[in-house]
This record gives C-alpha cells, structure tokens and sequence, in this order.
C-alpha cells in the first residue's frame, strides 16, 4: 500500500492536533477545578449539575426573602412592644383622671400629656421598615396609613392587605400586619361610633371625634346611623344655617331635631353622642354619626383627651367623665390584648424563620457536597494526567518532525 507525503502530513498533523485539544481541555480542567466543562463531558452529571446549581440559587433567594421578612419582623415586635408600653402609661393616667380630688385645671394638664402620647402613639402606628415602606399599611406601604383630618381624628388609609414572602418551597411567611386589624377594629366597652363628614360636600364643615354621654338614649338608636344634613337658611326665620337629624335607614328625624339652629364650636347632644360641630357650611353638606362596635385605639385616646379637656366639675359633667375613664380602661384593656395577641403571632413567625433557616441550611450544605462531588476534578490525577498529555503531545510533534523530513528520494 503506497502512502502519499500529504496524507503523512495530515496523519501527523491530526495527532498532533487531536493532543492539543486534550491537553488544553485538561487545563482548562485545572484552571477552573471543574470536572464537567460541557454537557458532552458527562452529560448525567451535566443534567445533575444543573439542577443542583438551580436548586442552589433558589435557596439563596429564600436566605434573601427571609432576611428581609426577618427584619420587618423584628421592627414589627419592637414597636409593638413600645405601644404597649405607650397603653400602660395612658391607663396609669386615666385611673389618676378618676381621682375625685382633681379640678378640670389638673385634668387639662393632665391633657396634655395624653396629646403628646397621641401623636408618639401615630407616628408608631405610622412606622417604616429600612425601604421606607409603612409596616401597617397593608399593600398601601408607600402611602401614609394614619392621617389626621382637620376634626382632629386620625383615619386610616390603607387596606386590609397583608403582605407574605415566600422562604422555602412549600413555606410562606407573613411580614406584617394590616393596621386596621390591629389598631382601628378594636372591640369597644360598649357600642359607640364615628363621626366623619361627607365627602361630597362643598363648605369647610368639621366634626371633633365626639363621645357617648348617654348609653341608654345611644341604644334606642343603635345600630342605625345618624346623618346631620344643613338645610337652606331660608328653611328658618330669621334666616340662618340651620341643620336636622336623621336616621340613616329611613330618613326619621330623630328627637325632633328638625331645622336646629347652628353655631359653630358649640356642642351638641344628638340621641346620647356629643359632638362639636365647627367650620361654615354649605345646604346640602352632612355629616355622619356611623354606630359600629368597635373603636380604634387612636379614637379612645382623643375622646379621652376630649374628656379631660372640656368636662367640668359639675356633677353631671362628673358622672360623664366616669363613665368615660371606666370606657377608656376597658378600651385600652381591649386594645393591649389585641396588640398582644398580634406580638405573640409576630413571635412564631420569627421562629417559623429560624427553623427554616437552620434545614435550609443543612440542605444548602448537602447539595454544595453533591455538586462538589459531580463536578469538582481530584488536583492530583488531573494534574498527573496533564502531564502525560503533554508528554504525548511532545512525542507527537517530534514524531512529525522527524516523519515530515523524509522523502522517497532520501529513504534509498
């Protein structure tokens, strides 16, 4: 069989090639201590590799997820635990309303104190985790939850939503609370309402937060609502504004506070509630007296406030304030429970986190192993055999060296 200088030349050449390759593929091996650098190297391992490698940035993510719900958690407890102190301070303060030593000047000393703790109260309702997101305000993060009207009661804008993260596979976590859950549908002593003025009207017409003065004349009317609605000022004579009070479900007037004059500031008993209405209003323009069960804590604090501020020392102003200060313990009672309850629900959560970090991590330290295992090279065989790779590819160099020089010509 006669063999051409070309396909000599190629042969070598090939092997020479072919050595190369595998040369460069076991240093790239040792370079970046992989085992597996293509699927076509392993493709089981490959397969495994990659699944590995996914479940890896997966858990990474849980790591992240429960650092972050972590953190809003523990935010969460810390300023719970500050309004229940807040609570504590403010029924220290209202058993000491309740000493029958004390002039209206005392109480609106004592007033004061409950103003500043209102609005130390709402700046906590009002908290923000290190993203500057409100931790109470459901999905509304960015939006503030508690916001003061210009009646001087705080409403709260955000929703009932309740925000989870997921921290493992089959695991979700909730990273906080809905503030109108845990601070404004709070039981209430007894059946009370909320005052509020209609959105649509047109004057600057206000109404405070108000109170029950009379329980009984409140439950001849409970659960209804009351609308106050202005009249034109011509309905009287001489003209003036003027207002009449309805029942909210069939339009009755009630305790025949039909076409009553109006003077701002003033107050007013309308079936058991006092309110202060103020501000210039226009015919037309309502205001609501909404009964409801349940009142929030900011609520219990301005009525109290209230009490202190404008209650005098007359006897029936007197049986007012105690019924008041026995409302306002059994609401702030009410109130701590439910922060309580909402504290030991933060608790378990964080320990939720805790155990699934700790099998998170054993399980992280498994697949890491595995992963080692499939795709990681032993240095010293791959090194041992990069060696002898090179030593095939220096012989088959040299080879074609010496076979390149030969010819027909000086074989002879």
């Amino acid at each position: 069989m006669r063999v051409s200088s070309l396909q000599a030349y190629t042969a070598g050449l090939s092997a020479i090639l072919e050595s190369q390759s595998t040369v460069n593929r076991t240093q790239q091996q040792v370079a970046t201590g992989r085992r597996v650098l293509t699927p076509a190297d392993d493709p089981i391992a490959s397969t495994k590799i990659l699944q590995l490698q996914q479940d890896i940035a997966k858990g990474e993510q849980y790591q992240r997820n429960m650092i972050a719900a972590e953190n809003r958690l523990q935010l969460e407890e810390k300023t719970l635990g500050k309004i229940n102190d807040i609570m504590t301070r403010l029924q220290e303060l209202t058993v000491s309303a309740g000493t029958g030593t004390l002039t209206i000047t005392d109480r609106q000393a004592m007033a004061s104190e409950v103003n500043q703790i209102k609005q130390s109260m709402a700046n906590l309702f009002n908290s923000k985790d290190s993203s500057g997101e409100h931790i109470f305000g459901g999905f509304k993060g960015r939006e503030q939850p508690f916001q003061l009207n210009k009646g001087g009661r705080y409403e709260y804008q955000g929703d009932d939503g309740q925000r989870f993260l997921a921290i493992s596979d089959s695991a979700t976590i909730a990273t906080g609370d809905s503030g109108k859950a845990l601070f404004v549908d709070v039981r209430a002593a007894q059946n009370t309402f909320n005052t509020q003025v209609n959105p649509t009207n047109t004057g600057s017409l206000q109404v405070n937060a108000g109170f029950v003065v009379d329980q009984d004349a409140f439950s001849e009317v409970y659960p209804d609502d009351i609308i106050i609605t202005f009249n034109q000022p011509s309905a009287v004579i001489p003209a003036n504004e003027n207002y009449t009070v309805r029942r909210a479900s069939d339009g009755r007037i009630i305790d025949s506070l039909s076409n009553m004059g109006y003077q701002p500031g003033t107050d007013v008993i309308i079936a058991g509630t006092k309110i202060e209405m103020y501000g210039d209003p226009d015919a037309g323009d309502q205001i609501l007296i909404k009964s409801s069960p349940k009142q929030s804590i900011l609520d219990t604090v301005v009525r109290l406030e209230q009490g202190l501020n404008n209650l005098k020392d007359t006897p029936a102003d007197q049986d007012i304030l105690g019924n008041l200060l026995n409302d306002t313990l059994l609401n702030l009672e009410n109130a701590q429970s439910s922060v309580s309850e909402t504290r030991a629900h933060v608790g378990a959560r964080l320990n939720t986190i805790d155990n699934t970090r700790l099998l998170a991590d054993d399980v992280a330290l498994v697949n890491e192993e595995i992963l080692s295992e499939l795709s990681d090279i032993d240095f010293a065989a791959a090194v041992s055999k990069l060696s002898f790779e090179s030593f095939l590819l220096e012989a088959a160099q040299q080879s074609y060296t010496t076979i390149s020089r030969l010819s027909i010509f000086n074989s002879m």
